[in-house]
């Protein structure tokens, strides 16, 4: 007998709860805003709009702040989201240090604070000194309700592993499921790092318009990208979707450590920068700087300043830069891509090849449609990534995790 694929349906409850989640994520976007435009942008009736916000405020979720102006000039209560009363906190893991910062749903920062480890120290004590961190965190703001993660990927999101850290083999041991999701008396969500960057876009990006889909380029120790299409990740079976790092633009490469040859990562990452810098630039030595980001933005520097040997290397790994997006664009069609991490500090210098570089290697019907920026964000993506990851969660089910 053939086996037929289970689908779930929707309760009327499911349905309330979708309603109450279209209202608050209208207000995480638009600050302030009333019934009658809630109404024409959710094509909710105004009788529901109003019964489904008066329990919203009940349950100390919204609040009203006095009138705005709607239609006609005619004056409109509005209403604001209690963002300030309902915190996260985000957690970023990285090859060198992790960050830990506690942000409010409309992605305003409280506190961050940064440590750093080698890659010699035990796992476990680094993943104690980060449970330490955040349990500080938790009796200091009381109104956390949800803690996202943002870990390297490729991250087997079911299973709670990482499947391959660059130069980490002991990490690939550590579940972050089973250290963390019952570590604390918060909900815990876990995602892959360029994910995280995705969502920190989507959702605290100011792209200026409504979008249907985007991709976060990640350039930093390692290379990736997060997209999301209508409102939603796009994770795919194991949760490691668009994996760009590891897709293959010279068949017959160096070796990867994924097993792969001529991984992408391996010519526009911090250490292919950093390792190139070495050998192109004069007295140019990584050791020389406290971490790599300091490093990097030396080899900018430098690139700014003229130095002929800088330039030739910021423009190779804007090419290879280049040779991603055009990946991106061809898999996934999206409206505009934003890259971020530690390469992105080259900025201007960055840009341009890029863009010639699509132009030359994707049709210009498409081309022309698809923008490519630098993130703007105010604190590091990934960090506001893994604040992003648990305000989309809790944003989806507002009644069962915002503060009543």
């Amino acid at each position: 007998m053939k086996k037929i694929k289970e689908v779930a349906g929707n309760n009327t409850s499911d349905l309330v709860e979708m309603n109450r989640s279209a209202i608050v994520r209208i207000l995480q976007q638009m600050d302030v805003c009333s019934r009658a435009d809630i109404a024409k942008m959710t094509g909710l009736t105004q009788a529901s709009i109003t019964k489904i916000v008066a329990v919203l405020i009940e349950m100390g979720i919204v609040t009203e702040v006095g009138f705005v102006k709607g239609n006609g000039n005619r004056r409109s209560i509005g209403l604001r989201l209690n963002a300030e009363q309902n915190l996260v906190i985000g957690v970023k893991f990285s090859r060198h240090l992790f960050s830990i910062g506690v942000f409010d749903i409309s992605g305003k920062i409280y506190t961050q604070q940064e440590t750093e480890f080698s890659l010699e120290e035990v796992a476990l004590d680094v993943v104690a000194d980060m449970k330490r961190q955040i349990h500080e965190l938790l009796n200091k703001y009381e109104n956390v309700v949800a803690i996202g993660f943002a870990v390297p990927g490729p991250y087997l999101r079911k299973i709670g592993r990482i499947a391959m850290v660059t130069r980490m083999p002991s990490w690939q041991s550590i579940n972050f499921i089973n250290e963390f999701k019952y570590e604390f008396d918060k909900p815990v969500f876990i995602e892959q790092d360029a994910n995280a960057g995705a969502l920190a876009e989507w959702w605290f990006g100011n792209h200026g318009r409504p979008l249907n889909s985007l991709a976060y380029f990640l350039a930093g120790e390692g290379i990736g990208s997060g997209i999301v299409d209508n409102d939603r990740l796009l994770l795919g079976n194991l949760g490691i979707a668009s994996e760009v790092g590891h897709i293959s633009i010279d068949v017959n490469g160096p070796t990867c450590e994924c097993g792969n040859k001529g991984c992408l990562e391996m010519y526009c990452s911090t250490t292919a920068m950093l390792k190139k810098a070495e050998e192109m630039l004069p007295g140019f030595s990584e050791k020389d700087f406290d971490n790599r980001l300091d490093a990097c933005k030396k080899v900018f520097s430098e690139a700014r300043e003229g130095n002929k040997e800088a330039v030739k290397l910021v423009e190779k790994i804007a090419e290879y830069l280049g040779y991603g997006c055009v990946t991106l664009i061809n898999a996934y069609d999206p409206e505009i891509i934003v890259i971020g991490d530690i390469i992105s500090q080259g900025k201007e210098l960055l840009l341009p090849t890029i863009n010639r570089i699509v132009k030359e290697r994707v049709l210009p019907e498409i081309s022309s449609k698809v923008q490519i920026k630098i993130s703007e964000l105010p604190v590091d993506p990934t960090l506001y990534g893994a604040a992003a990851i648990a305000t989309d969660k809790v944003l989806r089910k507002p009644s069962e995790y915002l503060v009543k």
